[in-house]
C-alpha cells in the first residue's frame, strides 16, 4: 500500500520542524503519511501481521523520541526506513532467542496481488504466498531488505541507494545477489 499523499521536500521540512517543537499534532500527520509504508516494510522483513504492527508503532515512538536528532542531511522517509530497519533487527534478534517459527504467515495482510477468480486459485495464491515468504525468511537480512525494497515496496534503485547508504552499482548488485539467493531457495523447495 502507497502513501497518502507524497509531501514535497519543503513540506515535509516544514512538519519535521514542527516535530522538533514538541507538536504531537505534527507527528500525527508524518504518522498518517507513513503508517502504511512503515508497516509494510515491517511485515515484509518480518513476515508477521502482529510483529509488523509492533515494530511499526515502536519505530514511530522512536522517531518521536528521537526527531530532534534528525538534521534534514536526507529525506525524513530515509531516516524513517533506518528507525524501522533497527527495530525489526532488533525483534529478529530477540526472536532467534525465542526460538518461535518465522515463517509463520498472517494471510489477513496480503502483500501479493489476490487477484484470483475462484475458491481453488485463492488457495493456490496463498500456498505460493507462504512458499515464497518461508523462503524470503531464510534469506539473510541484507538479501531479504534489499528485496522488500526493490521487489515488494517497488522502490527505484535511486531511492533504494539513499535508504542503504551505498552506491547504485551495489544496489543493483545486491538484489542480483539476493535475487539469486531467492531463486535457489524457491529451487530447495521445489516450487
Amino acid at each position: 500500500m502507497s502513501r497518502t499523499r507524497e509531501l514535497d521536500l519543503a513540506q515535509e521540512r516544514e512538519i519535521v520542524l514542527r516535530c522538533q517543537k514538541g507538536d504531537a499534532d505534527a507527528m500525527g500527520t508524518l504518522v498518517i503519511q507513513y503508517q502504511h509504508w512503515v508497516y509494510n516494510i515491517a511485515y515484509g522483513m518480518l513476515g508477521h501481521h502482529q510483529d509488523a504492527e509492533d515494530v511499526a508503532q515502536d519505530a514511530f515512538l522512536s522517531a518521536w523520541e528521537n526527531i530532534g536528532k534528525f538534521q534534514f542531511r536526507s529525506r525524513f522517509s530515509t531516516w524513517l526506513y533506518r528507525i524501522v530497519k533497527n527495530k525489526c533487527l532488533n525483534h529478529i534478534d530477540q526472536y532467534q532467542r525465542r526460538k518461535t517459527d518465522p515463517t509463520e504467515i498472517d494471510d489477513s495482510q496480503p502483500w501479493v496481488p489476490l487477484d484470483t477468480a475462484t475458491p481453488e486459485d485463492a488457495a493456490l495464491r496463498t500456498e505460493e504466498k507462504e512458499i515464497v515468504h518461508a523462503a524470503l525468511a531464510k534469506l539473510k537480512t541484507s538479501h531479504r531488505e534489499i528485496l522488500v525494497l526493490r521487489e515488494l515496496r517497488d522502490l527505484p534503485y535511486e531511492e533504494i541507494s539513499e535508504i542503504l547508504g551505498c552506491t547504485l552499482g551495489r544496489v543493483k548488485s545486491r538484489l542480483h545477489e539476493a535475487r539469486k539467493a531467492l531463486k535457489k531457495e524457491l529451487e530447495r523447495v521445489e516450487w
